[in-house]
């Protein structure tokens, strides 16, 4: 069992009380609590906007607690599916532009810098399922923001950079298995083409 099973082994063993409440108690699916969740990150974006940072912060982090959910309860329930985690990625990146550009909104942070965390974590999305490598260093942070209010262009600078290195060492990674591939086919990408077209009846 790799690391990531077992981490998310021990998760899911944590969270099974609360798992079993929304599922067996409530009736929730897992899109159900994505959607939950969903609503919580735009709930605390409003509130953000408003330049409410605690009761904002709060809000973002039950929406990021049941974002934590619905991947659990897929997987203890076997209701996992592609479509599942296609929406829980997409609510995901909702969830961050909206709370990002309620930062701009709220006076916090620049427009320019927020736009650079999104294309930032948008470049890590696009690569995410080849790479298998996205560490989610993303609205957690913002979190630091409440010891230290006039932290938040650094951190949003930090979001930026830290996606930014992501995205490399992930692109990195692809063609690290790529060139493996490669080697087990017992030669470079020209080398297979032609191997291919002499097969070729």
């Amino acid at each position: 069992m790799s690391d990531g099973s077992s981490l998310h082994s021990a998760v899911d063993r944590a969270q099974r009380p609360a798992l079993r409440l929304l599922h067996e108690r409530l009736g929730l699916s897992p899109s159900g609590v994505t959607w939950i969740s969903l609503a919580a990150s735009l709930a605390a974006a409003t509130v953000i906007a408003m330049q409410h940072r605690g009761v904002g912060l709060g809000l973002m982090a039950v929406s990021q607690l049941l974002d934590g959910m619905d991947g659990g309860m897929a997987r203890i329930y076997h209701l996992e599916s592609a479509a599942g985690r296609r929406f829980d990625t997409i609510a995901d990146r909702i969830s961050e532009v909206a709370i990002f550009l309620a930062f701009a909104m709220a006076g916090w942070v620049s427009l320019h810098l927020v736009l650079l965390a999104l294309v930032a974590i948008a470049l890590v999305t696009s690569i995410a399922e080849r790479s298998n490598f996205d560490p989610g260093f993303k609205r957690f942070v913002l979190y630091f923001g409440w010891f230290f209010p006039l932290s938040y262009p650094l951190l949003f600078t930090l979001i930026f950079a830290a996606n930014l290195a992501v995205y490399v060492i992930g692109l990195l990674l692809i063609d690290c298995r790529f060139q493996v591939k490669m080697d087990e086919l017992g030669g470079d990408l020209d080398t297979v083409a032609s191997r291919a077209v002499a097969l070729e009846p």
